[in-house]
């Protein structure tokens, strides 16, 4: 998108802005505890597995470990989704404040002017 050009489309383009930010915020909530319950639902399915095992401890870790790859793997994967959903929050926090700039800029813009919009 090309940089808004009126105070009009700046003030729109950063509200549409804080509107993707929070709903990313809300998404990034749920995600996250997503994430830690998937987590512990990893650990106890090891724990689990680990004493269904037979064998020396380290045979049994091996088998828990294994039995337990898919509930590990969404545990990551449910991590990954929050880590992805920061880096899109960071990125609107950014975009906000740029758009900020542009407002500074077309004050100023129309200031110098001598439109009297914003004084002069």
């Amino acid at each position: 998108m090309s940089a808004p050009t009126t105070p009009n489309a700046v003030v729109h383009h950063l509200a549409e802005l804080a509107r993707q930010l929070d709903a990313v915020t809300a998404e990034l909530n749920e995600a996250d505890v997503a994430a830690v319950n998937a987590k512990e639902a990893a650990k106890l399915a090891e724990a689990q597995a680990f004493l269904r095992a037979e064998g020396s401890v380290d045979a049994r870790k091996a088998m828990a470990v294994n039995a337990t790859h898919e509930v590990r793997l969404a545990a990551e994967v449910a991590e990954a989704l929050v880590r992805g959903l920061q880096r899109t929050s960071r990125t609107l926090q950014t975009r906000i404040d740029v758009g900020r700039t542009f407002s500074a800029t077309v004050r100023s813009e129309i200031a110098l002017s001598g439109s009297g919009a914003y004084g002069s």
